[in-house]
């Protein structure tokens, strides 16, 4: 019932995105979405505690987000993490393809989800998703082929996932 423009969403160079956006040329997970407790950003924190070398970008927010990203980053500091979590804001939806193909993983770690867009955006620029299996998501992301679908709440599964996709091109 929902879909993507792809026409905006689609597979662009990673190499020029990533020079476009002033990013390394190191592993790249993208989280994007609202700030808040519902779309488990804690989690990929706490995966990125089991990942070395990988930067999370964080890209979205809205009027309400400073405590809770005070809180996050706090959470990053205490996992030994905070020099790899960075935190962008929002962007124009027209400059979201930029972001996503930049990324080498896109993750959706939502407690939940009714429909999962961002997992559609992802996959349509061609970037694999490590998703929730929760909702929607169980259905929008085929397990094991464009992305993984782990159990919600558990970040060492996510960790897993994400570096099993970083290590297969």
């Amino acid at each position: 019932p929902c879909g993507v423009d792809p026409a905006r969403f689609r597979p662009l160079e990673r190499a020029a995105c990533r020079q476009e956006l002033g990013l390394s040329a190191g592993p790249l997970l993208l989280f994007v979405g609202r700030l808040e407790p519902l779309k488990g950003i804690e989690l990929l924190i706490d995966a990125l505690a089991h990942l070395d070398g990988v930067t999370l970008l964080v890209v979205g927010g809205d009027a309400r987000p400073a405590a809770h990203q005070a809180g996050l980053e706090g959470r990053a500091v205490r996992r030994g993490v905070a020099g790899r979590v960075c935190f962008v804001g929002a962007v124009p939806q027209e400059r979201l393809p930029v972001y996503y193909n930049a990324a080498d993983v896109c993750a959706v770690p939502s407690f939940y989800e009714s429909f999962g867009l961002v997992a559609l955006e992802a996959m349509a620029c061609g970037v694999p998703v490590v998703a929730a299996d929760v909702g929607g998501l169980g259905t929008t992301v085929r397990d094991g082929e464009s992305g993984f679908l782990v159990p919600r709440r558990d970040p060492v599964a996510f960790a897993d996932r994400i570096q099993r996709l970083l290590h297969d091109p």
